[in-house]
């Protein structure tokens, strides 16, 4: 009988993987699941006479990591990034860190060594873009959605490079020391400058000048070699391939043609990523992974419910909306391809054990399983969340909401976006110096403790005040200038969210400044508490940071509920808004119209009437889930013998019904299909 080759064993690999792969398609869930389940079978670990040499599969699994790369490079265009940035930014960062935090901290609760509990952190903070977008691709989407959903794995990806670097320097030897971690990091700048500087000069003409010829095979063989060969690069200056499979997809994007270059690698990429994941499956024994489900189960657990928690609260702090924040919070509760990648460079070093990955398969699988299921749920949850939020609550953060989305698409005057502009890059600064000096008391204390010891006659207590007096004084003007431009932002934001919806709510106007200053704050103190945590925990072995966060966003939510005078500002303007309804009504510009009528005087509210046909009638607000599917919030119900002001969404629509709708002018239109559609 022929030995086996690499052609039998690329056999038995893509043929069971695609035969798993048509199952799960079929019972409508991810493929990866497939492709791990197929290593399973093929693996050494079960008995079955299909068997492919681990060896030499785990070889052209390096194909795939360095394909999934290159495309993810690909996508990756600074201006997209810049784009994604103010919807998604605040989001991917809360995330990740409070992700790598309860990570980590499951770790150190296994015992596990700080090196190993850093890889399950950073393994575990990394959603996945290839699981998301079959999900996406099997029911429908909202746009607001899909874009916020996407913004946020782009921005995770870029983090997941560096991360990759970070942990490539560990598993070199180089440890947690601040001076080897300051190094490591200091190193990955200039080499990545260089790549992206050097690659600049040439690739991009490269590429440019193979697409002008015509030939797809010449094209798709230039680019694969850029792929291989920078990625091989990197790999000589002592970094991964998966960084250099990366630069080398940004850069060829860079040409321009991206759009020709993509559907030429993406089969290339589908065979070797399903490769990829069979050789993931193929290293898991199933007895291990099942004396490992209690821990598995409890990393399912974590990575479910601190996505939703997370994902969701700084969705809604930055204005993305509830029902938007909570759908992509479900969509988000999964493990990604990068976290294989990171959990292998830990393992082949020998620095982390093997049952890491056994976890990290199993939590895939399970969490492939449950993405589909959960996020199916999220019209039912955000009905559900909606129909128990406090009236005053849900029309702050309505108006909240159509701000931040009326800035973005940049209606804000520009007299008052400057401003605004300027405070977020110096707590951008500013956040960055403080966690830096954070990290670098922490990382550093042992040898800035023996400095001080060795240079001043001091006493062990009070050279521990001098050192913590030290460390504060350095930080003190950082901190003041953090809060007093966290001020600054607060004030310009909330007077601004006031004036572009004055209309609606000019009685509370003070109660209601003070509230988004509330929500403003609240923003800034999860964005820089939650990273600094996260930095923090893998050095400090407690939870000071965290609780302390924790504390103050909850004094914060319970500001925001406590404004019961600012209910009262909303109703009277709702009234305001029936008794212009009942105008338009009794002189007739208002019935029989199509379309949505603007409200003297309301910017951004609009009537819009409920006709006999239509299939809503009899239905309630909840029911129809308006405000999670269209964005736009019902302020006030004018029919025929009475006003409903502020609705609960529990009142049932009648045909003659005219409904005062406030939104941007894109969640009205949706908000009046939905209302109309017979």
């Amino acid at each position: 009988m022929t030995a086996p080759t690499f052609v039998s064993d690329l056999a038995i690999v893509l043929c069971v993987a695609a035969a798993i792969s048509v199952v799960m398609r079929l019972l409508k869930q991810s493929t990866v699941v497939g492709y791990l389940l197929a290593g399973l079978v093929v693996g050494p670990y079960i008995p079955v006479p299909l068997f492919a040499e681990p060896h030499r599969v785990e070889s052209m699994a390096e194909f795939g990591v360095l394909l999934v790369m290159f495309a993810i490079g690909l996508e990756f265009r600074v201006r997209r990034f810049l784009h994604v940035l103010p919807t998604s930014g605040l989001t991917a960062v809360l995330q990740m860190s409070f992700l790598f935090w309860c990570g980590l901290s499951m770790g150190l609760f296994l015992d596990w060594s700080t090196t190993e509990a850093v890889f399950l952190g950073a393994a575990v903070c990394i959603s996945s873009t290839m699981v998301v977008s079959k999900v996406f691709d099997q029911r429908p989407v909202a746009a607001s959605v899909r874009e916020f959903v996407f913004g946020v794995l782009v921005i995770q990806d870029l983090a997941a490079v560096v991360l990759i670097a970070v942990v490539t320097g560990v598993a070199s030897g180089q440890g947690l020391a601040a001076g080897e971690l300051a190094t490591t990091l200091g190193r990955l700048a200039v080499v990545l400058v260089a790549l992206v500087v050097g690659g600049m000069l040439f690739i991009p003409r490269l590429v440019r000048l193979s697409a002008r010829l015509g030939s797809p095979e010449i094209l798709v063989v230039v680019v694969t070699g850029l792929c291989f060969g920078i990625a091989v690069l990197a790999e000589g200056l002592g970094y991964s391939v998966a960084l250099g499979a990366f630069v080398a997809g940004v850069l060829v994007a860079e040409s321009g043609e991206e759009k020709a270059v993509e559907p030429l690698i993406r089969p290339l990429r589908d065979v070797f990523a399903a490769i990829f994941f069979v050789s993931i499956g193929m290293t898991v024994d199933p007895m291990a992974a099942a004396s490992l489900l209690p821990q598995s189960l409890l990393l399912v657990g974590i990575v479910i419910l601190a996505q939703f928690v997370s994902v969701s609260v700084a969705g809604v702090v930055s204005g993305n909306g509830l029902g938007r924040s909570l759908s992509a919070g479900l969509s988000l509760g999964q493990i990604g391809e990068f976290s294989f990648i990171m959990a292998g460079i830990g393992i082949a070093a020998g620095i982390v054990r093997g049952e890491l990955r056994s976890m990290l398969v199993t939590t895939a699988i399970l969490t492939a399983f449950t993405t589909p299921l959960l996020f199916g749920r999220s019209e039912q949850l955000g009905r559900w969340v909606g129909s128990r939020l406090p009236g005053r609550v849900s029309h702050l953060l309505g108006v909240y909401e159509r701000w931040f989305e009326a800035w973005r698409r940049g209606m804000g005057s520009e007299s008052a976006r400057s401003p605004i502009r300027r405070a977020v890059r110096v707590i951008l600064v500013d956040s960055a110096v403080l966690a830096g000096i954070a990290v670098a008391a922490v990382l550093a204390r042992k040898e800035v403790w023996d400095l001080v010891v060795d240079t001043l006659p001091l006493s062990e207590d009070a050279a521990g005040w001098v050192l913590a007096g030290g460390w504060t004084l350095l930080a003190t003007p950082f901190v003041i200038s953090l809060l007093r431009n966290t001020g600054l932002l607060a004030g310009l934001v909330s007077r601004s969210v006031v004036t572009s919806a004055e209309a609606e709510v000019r009685p509370a106007t003070p109660l209601l400044q003070g509230t988004y200053r509330v929500l403003v704050w609240l923003g800034v103190l999860l964005g820089v508490g939650g990273p600094v945590s996260a930095i923090l925990r893998p050095v400090t072995g407690a939870t000071p940071a965290i609780v302390v966060v924790g504390l103050l966003a909850a004094v914060a939510f319970s500001m925001l509920r406590g404004k019961g005078d600012v209910e009262r500002g909303f109703r009277s303007q709702a009234q305001r808004v029936a008794n212009l309804l009942a105008r338009q009504a009794a002189s007739g510009t208002q019935g029989g119209r199509t379309e949505p009528k603007p409200i003297p005087g309301f910017d951004l509210v609009f009537g819009v009437a409920i006709r006999p046909e239509s299939l809503v009638v009899g239905k309630t607000l909840i029911d129809l889930n308006l405000r999670a599917l269209t964005g736009a919030t019902v302020v006030a119900i004018r029919r025929s013998n009475q006003n409903v002001l502020l609705p609960t969404g529990r009142e049932a629509l009648q045909a003659g019904d005219v409904l005062g709708i406030a939104g941007t002018e894109e969640a009205i239109r949706r908000a009046n299909e939905l209302l109309s559609s017979t």
